[in-house]
């Protein structure tokens, strides 16, 4: 056990304003919660994108500005920030819906009005009506973000209430776990995203798969497998890589005091739990998507036994292993959320002839490259970093190179998509003209998908 040690009267000497700045905040950003889920239902993902970014940019920006002008007000400078840029963000929504009430849109809003996102009193009560249908899934979503917090943010409730690893400990904890959730806050939490959009416009919530439109059920089925295999392909590909370049990684973000053994052993426990929150996004996607309000309510008390699960493991590992507790902790919790929609997705197409669970692309191929190249890099790792961690680099490029190419068939449905990224980038920015006697870059895209493929896409 390590005794925590209260940090200095300067820094806790605005915490009774920061914590009411922060609820202050979070007041605000419920007030946008209606037209938020309107401009969802609308499909208007790049309004929540440009909104979110930019109040994402606002408050890094405005934090760095307060902390570089007033070092000794860091609490109070993060408050600040986060109200302010809460304010913006729904502000920008409320804006958003009255530009587009104004414009005459082909795509009628649900709304004519814009007192109608607003709350509205009937004559003689209090509170506002509320359908009973309605109100029953939402006490379950709600119920259920408060489970989930506790099972996402456990730890860090954990860290303060049972002090089991020291602040420099969790300072390196937070750090790698930061950098290690890159890849699923900027592109796992997106796929989530949208996935579960589609999910919910495609099948009927609570209806059984043998009432559903079959030929939705069908793209639904095509479309949750392949998205299924790639996730895997990319974290098996996350896994490979991290193993090796974890300390490179840390070294040069943090030096040697986060590239020591146990900062590396952090990162490559992170790269594994990468695996788990890919795979459960996206069955948690597809379970709420379809699950009625009975099934939600099933779910929430199973995650009360997952909470209880998790907090035990959390706080036994920890004490047994230090920081990667936590880790490993996560990733049984994850395991157990994956099981369970698994069996949930697995019960609704028991009789159906389309089973989106059948993953048949797990041949020895993908696994012989991703086993040699762990290998390779590995002994790179052994040899080639205690010289030069650039050669390390240099050689890790190039395995990733031929992973690339050598399961080009496998991750065809990631590189076409890349693919048609940058072309459209290219007919943005650039157009379809050519640079003296350079190809014209559109041309460049080509060249590659028929190298790869050998031909080109239609």
């Amino acid at each position: 056990m390590y005794i925590m040690e209260l940090p200095p009267e300067s820094v806790t000497s605005h915490y009774s304003a920061g914590v009411v700045l922060i609820l202050t905040s979070v007041v605000t950003e419920v007030a946008a919660e209606v037209p938020f889920v309107l401009a969802e239902l609308q499909l208007w993902t790049k309004t929540k994108v440009v909104i979110e970014g930019v109040m994402q940019l606002l408050r890094s920006v405005l934090l760095t500005l307060f902390v570089f002008l007033w070092p000794t007000h860091s609490v109070l400078a993060f408050g600040i920030s986060q109200t302010i840029g809460s304010l913006v963000y729904s502000t920008s929504y409320y804006v958003v819906f009255m530009r587009a009430l104004k414009r005459k849109s082909d795509q009628p809003l649900p709304i004519q009005d814009l007192t109608q996102l607003l709350p509205k009193r009937s004559s003689g009560k209090f509170l506002p009506e509320v359908d009973h249908e309605l109100g029953l899934l939402s006490w379950s979503f709600f119920k259920q973000g408060w489970l989930k917090e506790a099972l996402t943010e456990g730890e860090h409730y954990i860290m303060n209430f049972f002090p089991l690893i020291s602040l420099n400990q969790q300072g390196v904890y937070q750090v790698v776990n930061n950098l290690g959730s890159l890849a699923a806050r900027l592109v796992f939490r997106s796929i989530e995203a949208a996935a579960y959009k589609y999910f919910a416009q495609m099948l009927y919530r609570g209806k059984p798969i043998k009432d559903q439109d079959q030929s939705r059920v069908a793209e639904v089925s095509r479309f949750f497998l392949s998205l299924l295999s790639n996730l895997i392909l990319v974290s098996l590909l996350i896994i490979t890589f991290g193993w090796s370049y974890s300390r490179a990684l840390l070294q040069l973000y943090g030096g040697s005091q986060l590239s020591d053994d146990d900062g590396t052993l952090l990162m490559r426990a992170q790269c594994f739990y990468v695996a788990f929150l890919a795979v459960n996004g996206i069955t948690e996607a597809y379970t709420f998507a379809v699950m009625d309000d009975v099934e939600l309510s099933r779910y929430n008390q199973m995650l009360i036994f997952f909470s209880f699960v998790y907090l035990g493991c959390a706080v036994f590992f920890t004490w047994c292993f230090g920081a990667v507790g936590f880790i490993l902790a996560n990733s049984i919790n994850m395991g157990l959320r994956i099981n369970h929609s698994l069996r949930f997705i697995s019960d609704q197409y028991k009789d159906s002839e389309y089973q989106p669970l059948q993953i048949d692309w797990i041949s020895a191929r993908p696994f012989f490259v991703f086993a040699s190249s762990l290998a390779l890099t590995t002994v790179s790792e052994a040899v080639l970093y205690p010289r030069s961690i650039i050669l390390h680099i240099i050689f890790g490029m190039f395995c990733l190179v031929m992973v690339a190419y050598l399961l080009r068939m496998e991750f065809r449905p990631v590189f076409e998509k890349i693919f048609d990224t940058i072309d459209s980038c290219i007919k943005t920015f650039i157009g379809e003209r050519s640079f003296g006697n350079m190809l014209n870059p559109l041309a460049l895209t080509k060249y590659l998908r028929k190298s790869l493929y050998g031909c080109r896409k239609n």
